[in-house]
Protein backbone atom coordinates (compact mmCIF):
# COMPACT_ATOMS: atom_id res chain seq x y z
CA UNK A 1 0.00 0.00 0.00
CA UNK A 2 1.58 3.48 -1.09
CA UNK A 3 1.73 5.75 1.65
CA UNK A 4 0.32 9.00 1.83
CA UNK A 5 1.36 12.79 3.41
CA UNK A 6 0.50 13.82 6.44
CA UNK A 7 0.58 16.96 8.20
CA UNK A 8 4.01 18.28 7.91
CA UNK A 9 3.93 17.32 4.21
CA UNK A 10 3.97 18.29 0.65
CA UNK A 11 2.18 17.26 -2.43
CA UNK A 12 3.00 18.72 -5.89
CA UNK A 13 0.39 17.39 -8.49
CA UNK A 14 1.54 18.13 -12.47
CA UNK A 15 -0.54 17.89 -15.24
CA UNK A 16 -1.95 19.29 -18.47
CA UNK A 17 -5.50 21.04 -18.75
CA UNK A 18 -7.89 18.36 -19.22
CA UNK A 19 -6.06 15.38 -17.74
CA UNK A 20 -8.22 15.00 -14.45
CA UNK A 21 -5.38 16.92 -12.42
CA UNK A 22 -7.91 18.89 -10.42
CA UNK A 23 -10.29 16.79 -10.04
CA UNK A 24 -7.85 14.17 -8.97
CA UNK A 25 -6.43 17.08 -6.18
CA UNK A 26 -9.55 17.76 -5.10
CA UNK A 27 -9.83 13.74 -4.00
CA UNK A 28 -6.46 14.26 -2.03
CA UNK A 29 -7.89 17.57 -0.46
CA UNK A 30 -11.20 15.24 0.59
CA UNK A 31 -8.88 12.92 2.63
CA UNK A 32 -7.04 15.61 4.21
CA UNK A 33 -7.39 16.69 7.91
CA UNK A 34 -9.51 19.63 7.69
CA UNK A 35 -11.84 18.19 10.28
CA UNK A 36 -9.08 19.02 12.35
CA UNK A 37 -7.23 22.42 11.26
CA UNK A 38 -7.68 25.18 8.88
CA UNK A 39 -7.14 24.16 4.83
CA UNK A 40 -7.49 27.00 2.81
CA UNK A 41 -7.72 26.78 -1.39
CA UNK A 42 -6.23 29.22 -3.58
CA UNK A 43 -8.38 29.49 -7.00
CA UNK A 44 -6.46 31.82 -9.36
CA UNK A 45 -8.28 29.95 -11.82
CA UNK A 46 -11.83 30.70 -10.66
CA UNK A 47 -12.64 26.65 -11.15
CA UNK A 48 -15.99 25.45 -11.39
CA UNK A 49 -15.61 22.56 -9.39
CA UNK A 50 -14.06 24.10 -6.57
CA UNK A 51 -16.93 26.41 -6.75
CA UNK A 52 -18.73 23.58 -6.64
CA UNK A 53 -17.49 22.11 -3.23
CA UNK A 54 -19.92 22.46 -0.60
CA UNK A 55 -19.45 24.46 3.18
CA UNK A 56 -16.54 26.18 2.16
CA UNK A 57 -16.04 29.73 3.76
CA UNK A 58 -14.69 32.51 0.74
CA UNK A 59 -12.10 34.90 2.47
CA UNK A 60 -9.83 37.83 0.97
CA UNK A 61 -6.13 37.67 0.03
CA UNK A 62 -5.87 40.21 3.23
CA UNK A 63 -7.87 38.59 5.52
CA UNK A 64 -6.82 37.21 8.93
CA UNK A 65 -5.50 33.33 8.50
CA UNK A 66 -8.51 31.66 10.15
CA UNK A 67 -7.86 29.51 13.14
CA UNK A 68 -11.18 27.28 13.30
CA UNK A 69 -11.00 23.86 11.35
CA UNK A 70 -12.19 23.55 8.16
CA UNK A 71 -12.29 24.66 4.57
CA UNK A 72 -11.57 28.04 3.34
CA UNK A 73 -10.98 29.68 -0.79
CA UNK A 74 -9.36 32.49 -1.40
CA UNK A 75 -9.60 34.27 -4.97
CA UNK A 76 -6.63 36.06 -5.84
CA UNK A 77 -6.74 38.33 -8.62
CA UNK A 78 -4.16 36.75 -11.03
CA UNK A 79 -2.34 40.43 -11.53
CA UNK A 80 -3.33 42.80 -9.03
CA UNK A 81 -2.50 40.07 -5.86
CA UNK A 82 0.29 37.83 -8.09
CA UNK A 83 3.19 40.14 -6.10
CA UNK A 84 2.88 42.16 -2.79
CA UNK A 85 -0.35 40.94 -1.28
CA UNK A 86 -0.41 36.76 -2.34
CA UNK A 87 3.76 37.39 -0.43
CA UNK A 88 2.11 39.01 2.89
CA UNK A 89 -0.68 36.00 2.13
CA UNK A 90 1.61 33.02 2.60
CA UNK A 91 4.01 34.75 4.98
CA UNK A 92 1.07 35.10 7.66
CA UNK A 93 0.37 31.70 6.93
CA UNK A 94 4.12 30.81 7.51
CA UNK A 95 3.45 33.12 11.22
CA UNK A 96 0.42 31.03 12.24
CA UNK A 97 1.25 27.65 11.18
CA UNK A 98 -1.10 24.84 11.52
CA UNK A 99 -2.79 25.78 8.07
CA UNK A 100 -3.19 23.79 4.94
CA UNK A 101 -2.48 24.75 1.91
CA UNK A 102 -4.32 23.89 -1.93
CA UNK A 103 -2.86 26.04 -4.57
CA UNK A 104 -4.57 26.19 -8.00
CA UNK A 105 -2.71 26.94 -10.24
CA UNK A 106 0.97 27.48 -9.02
CA UNK A 107 2.23 28.80 -12.12
CA UNK A 108 0.11 31.83 -11.33
CA UNK A 109 2.87 32.45 -8.12
CA UNK A 110 6.10 34.26 -8.87
CA UNK A 111 8.21 31.46 -9.27
CA UNK A 112 10.86 33.31 -6.92
CA UNK A 113 7.72 34.54 -4.31
CA UNK A 114 9.76 34.55 -1.20
CA UNK A 115 6.35 34.03 1.22
CA UNK A 116 5.91 31.03 -0.64
CA UNK A 117 9.32 29.78 -0.66
CA UNK A 118 9.34 29.96 3.12
CA UNK A 119 6.14 28.31 3.32
CA UNK A 120 7.72 25.69 0.82
CA UNK A 121 10.66 25.05 2.74
CA UNK A 122 9.93 25.56 6.68
CA UNK A 123 6.81 24.17 6.07
CA UNK A 124 7.64 20.74 7.75
CA UNK A 125 8.57 22.31 10.96
CA UNK A 126 5.44 24.66 10.78
CA UNK A 127 2.64 22.13 10.05
CA UNK A 128 1.53 23.58 6.57
CA UNK A 129 0.87 21.09 4.47
CA UNK A 130 0.74 21.92 1.02
CA UNK A 131 -1.07 20.23 -2.09
CA UNK A 132 0.41 22.17 -5.27
CA UNK A 133 -0.95 21.64 -8.60
CA UNK A 134 0.57 23.02 -12.15
CA UNK A 135 -0.16 22.51 -15.59
CA UNK A 136 3.89 24.17 -16.28
CA UNK A 137 6.25 22.63 -13.93
CA UNK A 138 8.75 24.29 -15.79
CA UNK A 139 7.43 27.63 -14.69
CA UNK A 140 6.65 27.54 -11.24
CA UNK A 141 9.31 27.72 -7.64
CA UNK A 142 11.58 25.16 -8.08
CA UNK A 143 11.01 24.62 -4.49
CA UNK A 144 7.69 22.80 -5.44
CA UNK A 145 9.81 20.16 -7.05
CA UNK A 146 12.51 20.12 -4.74
CA UNK A 147 10.38 20.25 -1.54
CA UNK A 148 7.60 18.05 -2.34
CA UNK A 149 7.53 14.63 -0.66
CA UNK A 150 4.60 13.74 -3.24
CA UNK A 151 4.53 13.91 -6.67
CA UNK A 152 1.60 13.06 -8.90
CA UNK A 153 2.45 13.03 -12.58
CA UNK A 154 -0.64 13.41 -15.41
CA UNK A 155 -0.26 13.81 -18.82
CA UNK A 156 2.29 16.06 -20.19
CA UNK A 157 3.26 17.53 -23.31
CA UNK A 158 5.51 19.72 -23.84
CA UNK A 159 9.10 18.32 -23.80
CA UNK A 160 10.47 21.08 -21.38
CA UNK A 161 8.18 20.10 -18.80
CA UNK A 162 8.58 16.39 -19.35
CA UNK A 163 12.39 17.00 -18.91
CA UNK A 164 11.59 19.24 -15.42
CA UNK A 165 9.51 16.75 -14.28
CA UNK A 166 11.51 13.27 -14.94
CA UNK A 167 14.65 15.33 -13.25
CA UNK A 168 12.96 14.39 -9.68
CA UNK A 169 11.22 11.12 -10.63
CA UNK A 170 12.98 7.44 -10.98
CA UNK A 171 13.24 6.11 -14.12
CA UNK A 172 11.19 2.97 -13.42
CA UNK A 173 8.26 2.42 -12.13
CA UNK A 174 7.50 -0.24 -8.91
CA UNK A 175 7.11 -3.18 -12.09
CA UNK A 176 9.91 -2.38 -13.81
CA UNK A 177 7.83 -0.15 -16.40
CA UNK A 178 9.54 3.01 -17.70
CA UNK A 179 8.05 6.14 -16.19
CA UNK A 180 6.92 8.23 -19.39
CA UNK A 181 4.61 11.80 -18.73
CA UNK A 182 4.23 11.83 -21.87
CA UNK A 183 2.53 8.54 -22.48
CA UNK A 184 -0.20 8.78 -19.96
CA UNK A 185 -3.69 8.48 -21.08
CA UNK A 186 -6.01 11.13 -19.62
CA UNK A 187 -6.85 10.52 -16.07
CA UNK A 188 -3.63 7.83 -15.22
CA UNK A 189 -1.01 9.35 -13.38
CA UNK A 190 2.47 8.32 -11.65
CA UNK A 191 2.19 8.50 -7.90
CA UNK A 192 5.60 9.21 -6.63
CA UNK A 193 6.86 8.84 -2.22
CA UNK A 194 10.08 10.49 -2.27
CA UNK A 195 11.30 9.17 0.98
CA UNK A 196 10.30 5.44 0.02
CA UNK A 197 11.32 5.59 -3.48
CA UNK A 198 7.91 4.63 -4.50
CA UNK A 199 6.50 4.93 -7.57
CA UNK A 200 3.52 3.33 -8.92
CA UNK A 201 1.22 3.82 -12.10
CA UNK A 202 -2.74 4.89 -11.21
CA UNK A 203 -6.06 4.84 -12.47
CA UNK A 204 -8.57 7.19 -12.64
CA UNK A 205 -9.78 8.43 -9.18
CA UNK A 206 -13.39 8.82 -8.21
CA UNK A 207 -15.29 11.17 -10.60
CA UNK A 208 -16.21 14.98 -9.90
CA UNK A 209 -19.64 14.22 -8.07
CA UNK A 210 -18.60 11.68 -6.22
CA UNK A 211 -15.69 13.77 -4.86
CA UNK A 212 -17.99 16.46 -3.83
CA UNK A 213 -20.06 14.16 -2.10
CA UNK A 214 -16.98 13.67 -0.19
CA UNK A 215 -16.69 16.85 0.87
CA UNK A 216 -20.84 17.17 1.87
CA UNK A 217 -20.45 14.26 4.05
CA UNK A 218 -16.88 15.41 6.17
CA UNK A 219 -18.83 18.89 6.48
CA UNK A 220 -17.52 21.01 9.50
CA UNK A 221 -19.45 22.94 11.46
CA UNK A 222 -17.62 26.27 12.26
CA UNK A 223 -18.68 27.54 16.07
CA UNK A 224 -18.63 31.22 16.12
CA UNK A 225 -16.79 31.62 19.51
Amino acid sequence: MLKTPNDTQRHAIYGMTGTGKTVFGLWCLSQRSFDRMPWIILDFKRDPTIADIPHVDEIDVGDRIPSRKGLYVVRPHPQKDKEGPITDFFFRVWEKEGTGLFIDESYMINRYDEGLRAVLTQGRSKHIPVIALTQKPVWVSPFIHSESEFKSVFFLQMPRDIDTIQEWLPQRDNNGNRVNPGGLPDYHSYWYGVHGREIARMGPCPPEQDVLDIFDRRRVKKFII
